[in-house]
């Protein structure tokens, strides 16, 4: 009864209207210390931008969610550690009930403390999953029923850098692949590291450790998360410490830096975090929390991917851990983990900079967007 009150409460303060005409699906990860059920499914009216959420799925900490292309199952991670494993739940889509219920019967390890990251591949037989306080990247097999299974490879990964407090050892925070798929990508936040590793989904233990190719950032940069360009061989990383932005060249021999651009100007100590690429590679995003609480844009030449500063927009609520370009390219929605809400910006077809639409929703602690295939 609570979960239905909370959700009614929701969809009527925002007065929604008219999304079943023209809608795209999202879900929600959150930190449910805080009173979050879990995961919330959400409807997004493109002709408005208004939001309605119209179910939730009981998870803990599922601060991070992977989609199957089908749209129809939803892979997150358990951010727990210590007594507590940090693990991966899988949920299914009823296709008569169109009501989500649990894939795998029990939650999956995650071969780690507090997993933070997941993403698979496109044929969707595998997962890659960061465990932050960990320092380890896993690797879990997915049946063709979707079903999760115990991790076939966990890498884990050494070394620190110069912050004593924040990189004493591996933070292992995003694995993303290459758009070839020949690769996974992966950012350490405790080493200043990024490193690839050649992947071969035909294989049951798919990454090759011993042809890895890597990068180390400055000194105290703590890379978090990562984007590629969508036709360059290029890919961009934020410094959650450094509160930049560095441009990489990427080939199957070497990574090459090229260019070092400053997201967070207004922070004493940033806390960067998110980072997307507009689809059609014109703009670069990044969220910016600490003291700034924005999103800074990029321009991205055309020529040779670098980056433009093109401005600052605030997202209207404090730490904005996770945002989101919607299907359609023209709205942006940012996460504001602290206090509690999604806000709804569109996307200026010229500058690239997010314009406040004036909608929103409240939620507790949302700290990941999904959206949908259109």
């Amino acid at each position: 009864m609570i979960r239905k009150i909370a959700i009614a409460f929701l969809v009527g303060a925002i007065g929604f209207t008219g999304y079943a005409q023209e809608s795209l699906t999202f879900y929600i990860g959150t930190y449910t210390k805080s009173g979050s059920y879990g995961i919330y499914v959400a409807q997004f009216n493109i002709g408005t931008g208004a939001i309605a959420i119209t179910d939730s799925i009981a998870a803990e900490n599922p601060s991070y969610l992977a989609l199957n292309k089908a749209g129809n199952r939803i892979y997150a991670v358990t951010e727990n550690g210590g007594d507590k494993i940090g693990g991966v739940s899988s949920y299914i889509k009823d296709e008569k009930s169109n009501k989500w219920k649990p894939l795998n019967a029990t939650r999956i390890p995650s071969g780690g403390d507090h997993p933070c990251y997941i993403s698979l591949n496109s044929k969707e037989n595998f997962a890659m999953v960061s465990n932050y306080t960990g320092g380890s990247l896993s690797v879990l097999p997915i049946d063709d029923h979707g079903l999760v299974g115990e991790a076939v490879q966990v890498i884990q990964h050494r070394g620190s850098s110069i912050n004593a407090d924040r990189q004493a050892s591996p933070h292992v925070h995003s694995a993303i692949f290459t758009p070839s798929e020949k690769y996974v990508v992966v950012a350490d936040l405790g080493t200043d590291m990024v490193q690839a590793y050649p992947f071969d989904a035909k294989k049951k233990q798919p990454l090759d450790t011993t042809k890895v190719i890597g990068i180390k950032l400055p000194a105290g940069s703590g890379p978090r998360h990562m984007a590629f360009h969508p036709s360059k061989s290029l890919f961009y990383v934020v410094g959650e410490m450094s509160g930049d932005v560095s441009v990489y060249a990427f080939n199957k021999k070497a990574i090459a830096w090229l260019q070092r651009a400053q997201a967070d100007s207004i922070s004493k100590m940033p806390g960067s975090a998110d980072i997307h690429v507009s689809a059609d590679g014109r703009f670069l995003y990044a969220s910016n929390r600490s003291d700034a609480n924005n999103i800074s844009v990029f321009s991205i030449s055309k020529y040779d991917g670098k980056l433009s500063g093109v401005g600052q927009q605030s997202t209207l609520g404090k730490v904005p851990r996770n945002f989101a370009i919607d299907p359609t390219g023209k709205f942006l929605l940012a996460a504001n983990q602290t206090t509690n809400n999604i806000v709804v910006f569109r996307l200026n077809e010229t500058t690239g900079m997010p314009e406040p639409t004036g909608k929103s929703v409240q939620l507790p602690s949302p700290v990941c967007i999904v959206f949908a295939a259109r």
